[in-house]
């Protein structure tokens, strides 16, 4: 979708060139009326002066040059007149040329001259000593014409240059403006990653609605989430005795049901428990919930590390290869069951060695947990990762700790591939985005 910023330039731009080109336009229209109504007064005075300097002899009236402008006598001079009655008298500056004897008053329409040139012409009738006359004086009008032209370029260009200012101001002031917008964006993404509870309510008036509203939400889905688990928990709670029970009383009467009948009641007690225990997984893993706590591998992983030590005195040493300072961008609890569930099936199937490898990139984070195990056969690696599934009754829990972490990373939208592991074992790599992608899950 296009930008507000982009948006307004596309609509304002044109808007401000139309408007400076008919300022442009129009100022050169009135400055342009402007100088032919001064030009035409110009013109009435030099029409008197023409009528001044005729003056009547024994013949009848001649016009006497001694008193005409000395313009009027040098050839294409811009500035000419006739003088039409009983006898006719041109300006020597028009030389060969005629000057068309228009109407009375100024001419609408500039005429064409000597040399070229576009003349403003005015006319008008006299009488003098009984004797009716016609003056016309003209002057050359193109000088101003190229002056307007050259004029109105200068203005079109610096009107466009002003737009484009006005344009790149309007862009700056709205980049500035949504900052504050911005900088919530930020806090929404730190939110997401657990970096903080709410959004800072220090922004314009404008936005202080949106950010409490979007901080009442957040506050509502906490809630929401919180009294998931709580129920969740108090309903898993509530089904393990009675399922105990069952299992005990189910223990008893080994001896006296059917082997088949027995095996096959025992196996769905047992599918019983293993759903409850994934329900209770994943009611925990609410997405992007805001426990506020991100996971520090240099105290969490630790201390994660020596819990299982101590699970097993007796296993397998195990190797932390990755950046311990730098804390990263997930929910603690998730974290924890994740990596949780992956060094305890390693710690059961390892001889000597588990091996844990991370490294945080700038869009994903990357991990591996190996161990020197027997591993798993290619054509069976997806059957583990099915519900509940386990390919070794022996050590309890490998299929389930495997699925919940596939529904972890799944959460997450993130990969999750097992593999042979150079130690020999398994190799379980998982690949987890730093920001989820929209509308996923």
């Amino acid at each position: 979708m296009i930008s507000i910023s982009r948006r307004l330039t596309l609509s304002l731009v044109p808007l401000l060139l139309v408007s400076v080109l008919l300022i442009v336009q129009g100022g050169v229209w009135l400055y342009d009326q402007a100088q032919r109504d001064y030009l035409t007064q110009l013109l009435q005075r030099e029409a008197d002066s023409m009528l001044a300097a005729l003056t009547r002899g024994s013949d009848g009236l001649f016009l006497d040059m001694d008193k005409v402008d000395p313009d009027y006598r040098r050839p294409y001079s811009g500035r000419y007149f006739v003088v039409q009655g009983a006898e006719k008298w041109r300006s020597r500056s028009l030389w060969d040329h005629r000057l068309p004897l228009p109407g009375d008053g100024l001419q609408a329409e500039l005429l064409p001259g000597p040399d070229g040139q576009e003349l403003l012409v005015w006319s008008g009738e006299y009488l003098k000593g009984g004797e009716r006359l016609t003056i016309s004086v003209a002057i050359d009008y193109q000088p101003l014409l190229g002056e307007f032209r050259q004029a109105s370029w200068w203005l079109t260009g610096l009107g466009v240059l002003v737009v484009l200012l006005a344009a790149a101001l309007q862009h700056w002031f709205l980049r500035r403006s949504l900052g504050p917008l911005r900088r919530v964006q930020g806090e929404l993404a730190e939110w997401r990653s657990g970096e903080r509870l709410q959004l800072s309510e220090q922004v314009p008036e404008e936005l202080a609605p949106l950010v409490a509203e979007i901080n009442h939400l957040g506050q509502q889905i906490e809630s929401v989430l919180e009294r998931a688990r709580n129920s969740a928990g108090d309903l898993g709670h509530a089904l393990k005795t009675p399922l105990a029970v069952i299992e005990s009383r189910l223990e008893s009467l080994s001896g006296q049901l059917p082997q088949t009948d027995w095996q096959e009641l025992q196996e769905q007690v047992q599918s019983i428990r293993t759903q409850l225990e994934r329900t209770l997984q994943r009611a925990r893993l609410a997405p992007d919930q805001a426990r506020g706590q991100r996971f520090a591998p240099s105290t969490d992983l630790t201390a994660l590390v020596q819990t299982l030590q101590s699970l097993y005195p007796n296993g397998p040493q195990i190797q932390l290869q990755g950046e311990l300072s730098i804390s990263w961008p997930f929910d603690r609890e998730d974290l924890l069951e994740l990596l949780g569930n992956l060094l305890d099936n390693a710690c059961k199937w390892a001889r000597a060695e588990v091996r844990i490898a991370w490294q945080l990139r700038a869009d994903q984070l990357d991990l591996e947990v190996a161990d020197d195990g027997p591993g798993i056969a290619k054509a069976e690696r997806e059957q583990v990762l099915g519900r509940g599934a386990r390919l070794d009754q022996q050590a309890p829990g490998h299929g389930l700790g495997l699925a919940i972490v596939r529904d972890m990373v799944a959460t997450y939208q993130g990969t999750l591939a097992l593999e042979q592991a150079p130690e020999g074992g398994l190799l379980v790599r998982i690949s987890v985005p730093l920001q989820r992608r929209r509308g996923g899950a």
